[in-house]
């Protein structure tokens, strides 16, 4: 995944006015891809502010632009969140952090190139067997109801 942003903490301290909250602190330890198919496009520093509340900072949207990935500002959780009109935003969990969320996102990212490749029985193998091993990066952002559970799912019936 090439073409990959690395904030730094001068960064992250001006978004948050001075020391970067603990659940951003995350974003210091990984190089985020800019872009990555459908799966996620990243915000530029310059684009980014803490919400308030619940305090989450938004990274990028994702899903054809659907969703806003924003970060837990105390747990450093990853969530989606999709505006809703005249209601209450549709957030998802993601990943348990933001590591963890660019691992997915290299899963993906590989897992589309395979379906330009490969399809039948050999695609939904492989498939499977990435969806297992996403299952040992992060259990929780496999389980029914969370976003990239939806994800693996639709990835897998594509082949």
């Amino acid at each position: 995944m090439p073409n990959l942003i690395r904030y730094s903490e001068s960064d992250l301290r001006q978004i948050f006015g001075g020391v970067v909250a603990p659940g951003a602190s995350g974003l210091l330890d990984v190089e985020l891809p800019r872009e990555v198919d459908v799966f996620f496009h990243a915000y530029p520093i310059e684009a980014m502010s803490v919400s308030a509340e619940p305090r989450r900072l938004p990274i990028g949207r994702a899903w054809h632009g659907v969703c806003e990935v924003q970060i837990d500002l105390a747990n450093g959780s990853v969530w989606s969140v999709v505006p809703v009109e005249n209601s209450a935003p549709e957030v998802t969990f993601m990943n348990s952090d933001i590591g963890n969320f660019v691992v997915f996102l290299r899963y993906m990212a590989g897992m589309a190139a395979l379906a330009e490749t490969e399809s039948g029985r050999a695609y939904r193998e492989r498939a499977e067997a990435v969806r297992r091993e996403l299952v040992a990066v992060d259990e929780p952002a496999t389980r029914e109801g969370a976003w990239w559970s939806a994800i693996t799912e639709e990835m897998v019936e594509m082949g």
